[in-house]
């Protein structure tokens, strides 16, 4: 991650971020952490990228701003009981919720993700 001069904009904020393994989700609960959150829970389908590759983001978040500011919890955003059990870990770890990011998507992969050329179908799941 790039380096951005910290901030205290969201000192003492539990923050939630789903898709956060990579891309703008990852870069997201970085920004978080770096704006002073007291935790990140970063949830996706799995820690690392899809290739496996990388260091998960919450444990860059914890080598970077200290042990305990970041947290893993494994979460299919399309599950209401798994986002209902993300809520649940972020107020059970930090003590409340007050930012949450809802990052997570799937793209209409059947017409190349033009949005314009979705069934009804696909555009009901990817929304």
């Amino acid at each position: 991650m790039s380096s951005i001069a910290p901030s205290n904009r969201l000192a003492g904020k539990v923050c939630v971020v789903t898709g956060s393994s990579s891309g703008i989700g990852q870069a997201i609960a970085y920004g978080f952490a770096n704006a002073g959150a007291a935790l990140v829970v970063c949830s996706d389908l799995r820690e690392n990228t899809a290739s496996g590759k990388g260091t998960p983001t919450h444990e860059m978040i914890c080598e970077k701003f200290g042990e305990g500011k970041a947290i893993f919890k494994k979460t299919d955003a399309t599950v209401g009981r798994e986002m209902e059990a993300l809520v649940a870990e972020a107020v059970r770890a930090g003590g409340r919720l007050d930012v949450m990011v809802n990052n997570a998507g799937i793209g209409g992969t059947e017409t190349a993700g033009k949005i314009h050329e979705m069934t009804e179908e696909t555009w009901d799941t990817t929304m």
